[in-house]
């Protein structure tokens, strides 16, 4: 059995188990228990389980807490400044991107000087007014309502405004990212615009500092599978790494 295949049955004995001995499994599969260690350890590294005394259980992904802008944007910032120059040299040719609202898009924005012109279309006013006066770059943005005590729009006029609209990249930040969850975000009133961007965009990119492979936001944007690219740091362990690659992502750590 392939080791992929064989992860994935052991995945799928905790699961419907929700906790098995590390001696049944190497049993039910007729293989070492060095090797179901071993799975386990990877499993538990691209938080699927949770390794127990003697064996694995099923885990839940903790709800991260929304701790707002301002303590978003000076959380790990070397990491997401690292993130955030990699994606503006990828998309700066690109012709138009989507830059969701976020704190790590927002970097995004400041390192962006491209060479032709490049269309910007955002949810975001700080992304905006960051770009407003950038050479060869035109902003475009979506409309809607501003949320008290946010930067970004939403509500129903900036999907219809998207309607009409290709993007080749969308950028997209994440509060989580997992294969079991996929991308995950706070923000409930904007998932329908977020949903819309991936929609009309034909590659999408999601960036994330390591620190966010740990817990899941409150709303799945999409599920894993669908993203492109993931742009992240040197933290993300190298199974974990494999595993999104696996899943047909193409993984680039800075």
């Amino acid at each position: 059995m392939l080791p992929a295949a064989r992860k994935q049955e052991i995945l799928n004995i905790v699961t419907n188990a929700e906790f098995i001995s590390a001696g049944n499994l190497a049993e039910n599969l007729n293989i070492s228990l060095s090797t179901v260690r071993r799975d386990l350890m990877e499993l538990e590294e691209e938080g699927l389980i949770v390794r127990t005394r003697g064996g694995a259980s099923t885990i839940k992904h903790n709800l991260a807490l929304d701790t707002g802008l301002n303590t978003r944007a000076v959380e790990r910032h070397e990491e997401k400044s690292r993130i955030a120059q990699k994606t503006a040299e990828l998309v700066s040719d690109a012709g138009c991107i989507i830059l969701d609202a976020g704190t790590t898009t927002l970097e995004v924005a400041r390192n962006l000087y491209p060479k032709k012109v490049l269309r910007v279309i955002t949810d975001s006013i700080e992304i905006a007014y960051e770009l407003r006066n950038r050479e060869n770059v035109i902003v475009i943005m979506t409309g809607g309502l501003l949320k008290q005590g946010t930067c970004n729009l939403y509500d129903g006029l900036g999907e219809e405004f998207l309607k009409s609209m290709h993007a080749q990249i969308c950028v997209m930040g994440a509060i989580g990212f997992s294969l079991k969850s996929g991308l995950t975000k706070h923000e409930i009133e904007s998932l329908s615009l977020r949903k819309k961007m991936l929609e009309i965009s034909i590659q999408i990119m999601c960036i994330a500092d390591s620190s966010k492979f740990k817990a899941d936001g409150l709303v799945s944007v999409c599920p894993a599978d669908l993203v492109d690219v993931l742009i992240t740091d040197t933290g993300i362990s190298p199974s974990l790494k494999q595993s999104f690659e696996d899943s047909g992502i193409k993984v680039i750590v800075v």
